[in-house]
């Protein structure tokens, strides 16, 4: 899937309008989760990269939590429409790049810190190679439910858009020289309305191919006032090696 493509204006409208409706209490309580580990790794002074940055969320909601540090932030996207978003948003406070996470527009031993929240496709060998000696990589992403468990059942494994699971992760990282740190899995639970289904599954690559064929077969088999559908979310920290020892 060519994601420049997929994130035209329509699906970055639609992003924008659920990342300012108020979250669970369940998603809430993850997302407070994945900032906390960012939170043991923060010093004042460090440089940060969030790849895959879309609108800029993870850099803004830092400046938020942690304004007790002077940090050094920049974000990059291959989606012009989610860079242009992401500056409006941050304006100054960060360097906002379009870029591609296959080649990323940053120097060796660039950043003393990688994040990457819910991205569709990471480079690990970049990011090792952006970042410092004993730098860390932040990884928050959805299991092979893709974050939308009873969801993905209905379709078959190969339209699933990158469905992984913990252990591949893991294993990519180790083979490129890091350590793992801290690797989990969880389970969560969150309501939606049929509608609000809908509009989640077409806000990220999620289908592949997904025509109004599948949006009525997934509003056959969910359509109460409420459905309450499993999240998968997984958290890698992970520490890069010396390779010089």
């Amino acid at each position: 899937m060519d994601r420049e493509k997929f994130y035209d204006e329509e699906i970055a409208k639609l992003r924008d309008s659920l990342f300012r409706e108020k979250s669970s209490a369940s998603a809430e309580t993850f997302n407070n989760y994945f900032f906390s580990f960012i939170d043991r790794l923060l010093q004042d002074g460090q440089t940060l990269l969030d790849i895959g940055t879309g609108n800029g969320y993870v850099l803004s909601e830092l400046l938020n939590r942690f304004p007790q540090y002077s940090l050094n932030l920049f974000g990059v996207d291959n989606s012009s429409v989610m860079v242009d978003q992401a500056r409006k948003l941050l304006r100054e406070k960060a360097l906002i790049y379009l870029g591609d996470n296959s080649k990323l527009p940053y120097k060796e031993d660039s950043f003393d810190l990688v994040t990457a929240k819910n991205v569709t496709s990471i480079c690990i060998p970049e990011i090792k190679r952006v970042l410092h000696e004993k730098g860390y990589f932040i990884f928050r992403e959805y299991g092979p439910g893709k974050g939308l468990v009873e969801i993905s059942a209905l379709f078959p494994k190969e339209r699933l858009i990158r469905s992984r699971n913990l252990d591949y992760y893991c294993s990519i990282l180790k083979e490129n020289g890091f350590k793992i740190e801290i690797a989990e899995q969880h389970k969560i639970k969150r309501n939606y309305t049929p509608e609000k289904l809908i509009e989640v599954v077409k806000s990220f690559p999620f289908i592949e191919g997904f025509s109004e064929r599948d949006e009525k077969e997934i509003l056959d088999k969910f359509n109460r006032s409420l459905e309450e559908i499993t999240s998968d979310p997984l958290i890698i920290i992970a520490r890069k090696k010396n390779d010089k020892i």
